[in-house]
């Protein structure tokens, strides 16, 4: 029998509110559907993060009914559960898609073991979308205890309704506390607190199908073979330069083999710093000619009167290319501190008012910008 595990496809993901990323992730599906009819995959696995908001726009659910709809027309079985992005109430309506076809959505953590439960033959996959605390509560009288051990308990009743059969694997969506995380993971939900141990995951599953992590890696150190697939594409500027893979599992013999598969990337991420003194056409041209996506950190000065002009031509070197210019400035605080250590504010406005009036401040001015520093600080010592 032959899995694939896919996770946080984030359909609908844009760069900076600019750049919509359903380029990138419709040419990592493509390569999907192509690796799934050449290794003749039995069940598909998408650990969760089908979309990136929790309510997708039209484009984004168009793409993913279409890919589901495609996978179902090979034959196989698609299994999806809903990750920490996605709206349980969203992800509902894919429940009826079994009705249908070979489309089998998980919502949210069911009170019902055995309805989070899916067998294939000789297989049963124990479903677990990202458990919410507030669903968690549900289950347990004791809502006191961590969240941590509440997923705990719950893994291990879904191992319990899986132990008899001869193949025993687990999806879910969830952070493991000795993952690798690539930076683009919501923050609230890789904190201690919401971090599951490894060595809670019970061994009666032979592979676990994790999702949430977008870096591809196995948990080490522990008795089940646990991996994350990672995204199938960069998600944001902190994967820049991170190779993408799935998991191709094949189950035989009793146990899980694993193999990972690379997929290309429709355009790189690339951030380049551009220091004061660089000669950005030197830096950028090469940029220009390759199928990317860059994010520029440039440093400035206030006072430099090339300001402008050095925006412009990073502008039009990068065109389309260029996701966002983040402006550093530079000089500017360590010019305008006293004696005393402390930044000097009247000169950092009369800076900022000869570059944007292109003259010295007015006596007047000065002296009132002054005041209102002083009874500011005045305030700030009263607090």
């Amino acid at each position: 029998m032959r899995i694939l595990h896919i996770a946080d496809l984030h359909a609908g993901k844009r760069l900076y509110d600019r750049i919509g990323r359903n380029e990138d992730l419709l040419y990592a599906l493509e390569q999907i559907k192509n690796i799934c009819k050449e290794e003749r995959v039995d069940i598909l696995l998408i650990a969760g993060d089908v979309f990136d908001k929790r309510n997708p726009d039209f484009e984004s659910q168009g793409l993913i009914m279409e890919f589901l709809t495609e996978m179902n027309a090979l034959g196989l079985h698609i299994l999806l559960i809903a990750g920490n992005h996605d709206s349980y109430d969203f992800m509902k309506i894919y429940r009826n898609l079994r009705k249908l076809a070979n489309i089998h959505a998980f919502d949210r953590p069911s009170a019902n073991l055995k309805e989070a439960i899916f067998q294939y033959e000789q297989l049963k996959v124990a479903c677990l979308p990202y458990p919410d605390e507030r669903v968690l509560t549900h289950f347990d009288e004791e809502r006191q205890r961590c969240y941590a051990e509440k997923v705990a308990n719950y893994m291990k009743a879904l191992a319990h309704e899986v132990e008899d059969s001869r193949y025993r694997v687990l999806v879910a969506h969830m952070m493991v506390d000795r993952a690798q995380i690539a930076g683009s993971e919501l923050q609230s939900s890789v904190s201690p607190y919401y971090a599951i141990k490894a060595e809670t995951i019970p061994d009666t599953f032979q592979y676990v199908a994790l999702g949430h992590v977008h870096r591809n890696q196995r948990i080490e150190d522990i008795a089940p073979k646990v991996y994350y697939s990672g995204s199938p594409y960069q998600i944001d500027f902190s994967e820049k330069g991170m190779d993408k893979f799935v998991n191709l599992v094949v189950l035989e013999d009793g146990m899980a083999k694993v193999e990972t598969i690379r997929l290309d990337l429709k355009r790189q991420l690339v951030e380049i710093r551009l220091k004061e003194g660089d000669d950005i056409q030197k830096s950028l041209e090469p940029l220009s000619k390759e199928n990317l996506l860059v994010k520029v950190v440039m440093e400035v000065r206030m006072s430099d009167p090339f300001f402008q002009h050095k925006r412009d031509t990073v502008f039009k070197i990068l065109g389309d290319r260029l996701v966002r210019l983040e402006m550093e400035p530079v000089g500017t605080y360590q010019e305008t501190k006293t004696e005393t250590g402390k930044i000097d504010l009247l000169s950092l406005y009369e800076e900022f008012h000869k570059y944007r009036y292109k003259s010295e401040p007015s006596q007047e001015l000065k002296a009132l910008f002054q005041e209102l520093i002083d009874k500011v600080s005045h305030e700030t010592h009263k607090a």
